[in-house]
């Protein structure tokens, strides 16, 4: 009875393992893409606040507007189409966004073409720049294999990136993936560790430990 018991617990853990696996891979960039609108949406009242005239507000305006349009195609193009006509500042929020657009709609391509552009933009804000690269190497690894998605992903995890706890995630996933548990267990430990870890992020990663376990393997 004892031994029916174990293995029946084992396979439920199992399954709960690959069913997290799996929705991690369907839902880990529609993560990145929340971050990527939040740090845009931030990015737009931090540049509204700093403008007076009417114009400006006139083009946050637009920008809000864009972001409503229900079809992604739609508002890539949107977005595409403001980034053009925008101050720099404000413009680098649009083309993020309409690479978050592109990506929705299936254009991967067309969406890391526009966060490499952002990436190697001098004039735009550090932190908009890092979470370009970021999101890009993301839809990148999507077509790795899992232990060559983790290498891909150790730049973006090392101290002091300012991604470096979605990345920590990303690869302890990635290192699940490819048969390494010890590696995923050392990724979720210093991300639960770090003290700017945030609620949402914490409970997944909770869930994540719990089922990674301890010991070797």
């Amino acid at each position: 009875m004892a031994d029916r018991d174990s293995f029946i617990d084992e396979v439920s853990q199992e399954l709960r393992r690959d069913r997290m696996l799996t929705a991690w891979r369907r839902w880990g960039p529609w993560v990145v893409g929340v971050v990527v609108l939040a740090v845009a949406g931030a990015g737009v009242a931090t540049w509204l606040d700093q403008q007076d005239d009417a114009s400006a507000r006139a083009a946050g305006a637009r920008l809000i507007e864009a972001a409503d349009i229900p079809d992604a195609s739609e508002r890539a193009e949107a977005f595409g189409t403001r980034a053009a006509a925008l101050d720099p500042g404000a413009a680098v929020i649009a083309r993020l966004s309409q690479a978050g657009a592109l990506a929705d709609a299936g254009e991967r391509d067309a969406a890391i073409e526009v966060l490499d552009g952002i990436e190697s933009d001098g004039a735009a804000d550090p932190l908009y720049r890092d979470l370009a690269g970021f999101k890009a190497a993301l839809l990148r690894a999507e077509d790795l294999d899992p232990a060559a998605r983790a290498d891909a992903l150790t730049a973006y995890a090392a101290e002091g990136e300012p991604f470096r706890l979605l990345a920590l995630e990303a690869r302890a996933v990635a290192r699940l993936e490819a048969g390494d548990r010890d590696g995923a267990r050392e990724d979720v430990s210093a991300a639960l560790g770090d003290p700017m870890l945030s609620p949402s992020l914490g409970q997944r990663l909770t869930q994540l430990q719990q089922l990674l376990g301890g010991g070797e393997g």
